[in-house]
């Protein structure tokens, strides 16, 4: 009798491993996905989303290097990191059949110049890195990079982003650059400008912390993505958003599968879900970033915020970060001068 039983709770023990449910590991942003968006996708699959975050592409790209790249399924990452990993061997080209829902994309995010064809990526969210600022408490006008860069017309307290190409673009188009630009020359005058407006500033911030600090009224203005202030604005009406008439990024973040991920299938059904137009207008309407479902944008509630979707005059002074492959080393000589000097 006992052999028995002992036999029946072996088959009890295999089938219940057999059924374990599945987890999906996702890398994304702070405060970048709604949590009602990740619990609908648990109900449909009967699965475990598990997300962790990161405040910058540094930060990202250290939990890849330390064993992510084998314990994440889906990373959010921003368009001109996705050339870099497929390079080096860390993403899983993209199987479209598997994802019927790229067919509600807005056209104009198929094809992105930093992932010819979208072999590798699909676009999640874009919007805009300008100058947010305290109407309260910015003594002067806020219309240039100036205000980080020239110390006379300095407007009050300010950090810079903890971000190397948005910085290093910025400095560039201060001075009437691209911010794709590799001329030596450009990119040591954009490095003195960072190394100057570093030791005037409150130091590097994410994102988030930079949004947080403004509304605290810790800083006066700092660099900011659109999305962010968007939304911090209902807790403080004194907070203002702009582009600078230099011009500034557009950018994009984007998903992709990784290469060692432990569960394609349920990455390329949690992208595809993302890309139907009710979930994707859930996630625009609650973190208020811009969608590239084109099918969505009947359901979201801002599209005429210009802070989300800015004017073609506004589009006009806005670039998009291109992969610049092995060039990139001249921006990361810059940044690691800066962050450590």
């Amino acid at each position: 009798m006992n052999r028995v039983w002992l036999v029946v709770l072996l088959g009890l023990l295999v089938a219940g491993c057999g059924q374990q449910k599945k987890e999906l590991r996702l890398l994304n942003w702070s405060d970048y996905m709604p949590k009602e968006v990740l619990e609908e996708f648990e109900k449909r699959e009967g699965i475990k989303v598990v997300e962790d975050t990161y405040d910058s592409p540094e930060a990202m790209l250290s939990k890849l290097q330390a064993g992510g790249d084998a314990e994440y399924d889906v990373l959010i990452t921003p368009d001109y990191t996705v050339g870099s990993l497929a390079r080096a061997g860390s993403l899983q080209e993209l199987d479209k059949a598997k994802i019927p829902n790229l067919k509600n994309l807005d056209p104009q995010f198929t094809d992105p110049a930093f992932d010819p064809g979208g072999r590798y990526s699909v676009v999640y969210q874009w919007g805009t890195t300008g100058l947010a600022y305290r109407e309260d408490l910015a003594q002067g006008p806020v219309e240039s990079w100036a205000v980080l860069f020239d110390p006379a017309k300095q407007v009050g307290r300010f950090l810079l982003l903890d971000e190397m190409r948005e910085m290093v673009g910025a400095a560039l188009k201060y001075i009437g650059e691209s911010v794709n630009t590799t001329d030596p020359d450009k990119l040591a005058q954009a490095q003195r400008l960072l190394l100057e407006a570093k030791r005037r500033s409150q130091g590097f911030a994410g994102g988030t912390s930079i949004r947080d600090r403004l509304i605290a009224g810790d800083i006066a203005v700092g660099p900011a993505y659109s999305g962010d202030i968007l939304a911090a604005q209902a807790e403080n009406p004194q907070l203002k958003y702009v582009i600078p008439v230099e011009g500034a990024t557009l950018w994009t973040d984007n998903l992709v599968v990784l290469k060692k991920s432990p569960n394609h299938e349920l990455a390329y059904k949690f992208i595809n879900f993302l890309l139907e137009p009710e979930i994707a207008a859930q996630i625009s309407n609650s973190i208020g970033y811009a969608t590239p479902v084109v099918a969505a944008m009947d359901q979201i509630e801002e599209k005429d915020n210009p802070i989300i979707y800015p004017s073609p005059e506004i589009r006009a002074r806005l670039e998009l970060l291109a992969d610049l492959g092995d060039q990139a080393d001249a921006f990361n000589k810059v940044w690691s001068e800066v962050k450590s000097r």
